[in-house]
């Protein structure tokens, strides 16, 4: 159940592994205020990074290694970012060259005792976090800071966003998305069935479900289940953002397959839907503060109260609804 109080807490946002054999063991989706699905390895794949603030989610995972996208989004939404590993390259930039907290399981836990635990010996699917776990490494390194200001981690990253909190308190709309119980007017269709063309059968598919107002999910043509609650994935809001992608010379894996790069700042078009309706529009972002859809004339497309997954798709992509 939402907790109001949380919206002033700094968001947890989580890298979850998303290939065929790790959706099977997919936790605490349906517990994500925001998920973000990103194409990522070569254009082979996509991977998922949920945001926890509302509900403090017992069972995250499969926890996975980040990605270029993590960037982008942990800065939007002034989050905490927790993922298992990650390329040189990206962790470099995300040890050595960033302005938020960053938990890896790899260094900061690597017997899977305290932040994360382990349940099975498969690299895919074994390692969960929760909420309370990423909150609570959070208070640690606080602490940690406090005896040992001289610790590199401690002085590049860790105090100087503690200060910036103490002397900007986050405010309570920064996560936040603008939100209305009855859709707007302007909207530009029906869409109770949404197609995603991801690479490599990975395409997703959402249906309306009007006994819930809520749309369904499905991936590469099977019914997407949160193990944790035992429902199938649903979303209340369904956003698709085009945005530029590109090969870097970052190598994510033993086989040379190359980082792709997403420009999530800047602006670009979009599709939002919510209520079995369509709207059309442009987002707009920067590292300061969440995303704005915006529809004709820049009107606000406000979101229904709940859920939101945004699909993040290439600008040449053709999505289909109906």
């Amino acid at each position: 159940m939402a907790d109001p109080s949380l919206r002033q807490e700094n968001p947890i946002l989580v890298c979850i592994n998303n290939d065929v054999t790790s959706r099977s063991a997919h936790y605490g989706l349906n517990e994500a205020d925001v998920t973000y699905e990103f194409i990522v390895d070569g254009f082979h794949l996509t991977r998922l990074t949920s945001l926890y603030q509302s509900i403090p989610a017992r069972e995250i995972g499969p926890v996975r290694s980040a990605r270029w996208p993590n960037i982008h989004t942990t800065y939007m939404f002034d989050g905490i970012l927790a993922c298992s590993g990650g390329s040189d390259g990206i962790r470099y930039l995300l040890k050595n060259e960033v302005g938020f907290p960053y938990l890896d399981a790899d260094s900061e836990d690597p017997e899977s005792v305290t932040y994360f635990y382990s349940v099975g010996d498969n690299y895919r699917t074994r390692l969960r976090t929760s909420v309370d776990r990423v909150r609570r490494w959070m208070i640690n390194m606080a602490g940690v800071c406090d005896v040992s200001p001289l610790l590199p981690y401690c002085l590049e990253i860790f105090s100087p966003w503690l200060e910036g909190q103490k002397n900007n308190p986050r405010p309570v709309e920064r996560a936040r998305f603008t939100f209305s119980e009855a859709p707007k007017e302007f909207w530009a269709g029906e869409a109770t069935t949404i197609r995603i063309p991801y690479p490599e059968n990975n395409g997703v598919e959402w249906r309306y479900d009007p006994a819930s107002g809520n749309y369904l999910r499905y991936q590469s043509g099977a019914v997407h289940m949160d193990q944790a609650t035992g429902q199938q994935i649903s979303s209340e809001n369904v956003v698709v953002v085009f945005a530029e992608h590109e090969l870097t010379n970052i190598v994510e894996d033993s086989l040379g397959t190359l980082s792709v790069k997403i420009n999530l700042y800047g602006f670009g078009d979009l599709r939002v839907f919510r209520n079995g309706k369509v709207y059309e529009g442009t987002w707009r972002a920067n590292d300061q503060s969440p995303p704005r859809w915006l529809g004709p004339g820049e009107q606000p497309i406000t979101l229904k109260p709940g859920r939101t997954w945004v699909q993040v798709v290439r600008t040449s992509d053709r999505i289909s609804f109906q």
